[in-house]
């Protein structure tokens, strides 16, 4: 019983992330953005993992960017 409890809240939590990654606003250098808000770039979702502005989404630590992470569906 466990072991089907645990595959429930498993397989809710993959449903819900692949849910998450529905990128339909253009990335804006003007605007702050906060932690979960999503944006399209170079035909790209990226999610915000923490506020900032200006940075440009690309690879994780790279150029500066320390707010953007790659969206996987």
């Amino acid at each position: 019983m466990k072991n089907l409890i645990l595959l429930f809240f498993s397989c809710m939590f993959v449903i819900s992330c692949s849910d998450n990654c529905d990128c339909n606003q253009a990335w804006d250098s003007s605007v702050t953005y906060v932690k979960d808000d999503l944006v399209s770039f170079d035909n790209t979702c990226w999610i915000a993992v923490a506020q900032g502005r200006g940075i440009e989404p690309g690879p994780w630590l790279q150029n500066g960017n320390d707010i953007w992470e790659e969206c996987t569906e």
